[in-house]
């Protein structure tokens, strides 16, 4: 997992030193859509897709921890960043990235959770739940989620690669 995490972290990093990024301090999209640009080549074998909203000719969806009435009310789940292979159940990671003004993180870490459960739909191998501060240059929050829980021991890990978030 490590390995699939560091190259991430690598693209986060190069992120994080564009000036003229932290200049406009764009929206969430564009802040992924440059991650997406960032990784290009680095998996190799791998589809890195953005807001990826289907699974062949079947709209996402998602009804990890919900009731059949709470499900009623949920709408087609698009994740921020997927590597997968298409057209397989072969998902490698899913990312969900926040910029430090938005704290609604409540449906990105359900998100998480559901997509990385290995018993569920599409048993994601890990997920990353990203808060950037792309003005100070820096990640004041991370999680790293395994099979549909936070896995400690990859957070910790992984903060101190994107350089010491909390």
């Amino acid at each position: 997992m490590q390995e699939i995490l560091s190259v991430f972290a690598v693209a986060v990093h190069a992120l994080l030193q564009d000036k003229d990024l932290a200049y406009a301090d764009p929206a969430e999209r564009a802040l992924v859509a440059r991650i997406r640009d960032l990784l290009h080549g680095q998996y190799v074998g791998w589809s890195i897709d953005l807001e990826w909203n289907r699974r062949e000719d079947v709209i996402k969806r998602l009804r990890y921890g919900l009731s059949d009435e709470e499900l009623k009310g949920k709408d087609a789940i698009v994740p921020d960043l997927i590597v997968h292979r298409v057209g397989k159940r072969e998902n490698l990671l899913v990312v969900e990235v926040k910029k430090s003004t938005n704290k609604d993180f409540e449906g990105d870490i359900w998100k998480l959770k559901g997509m990385t459960e290995q018993a569920g739909p599409y048993g994601y191998r890990v997920g990353l739940h990203l808060v950037i501060d792309v003005k100070a240059g820096a990640v004041p929050r991370c999680d790293v989620y395994v099979d549909a829980a936070v896995d400690e021991e990859l957070t910790a890990w992984m903060r101190v690669e994107l350089g010491g978030a909390d």
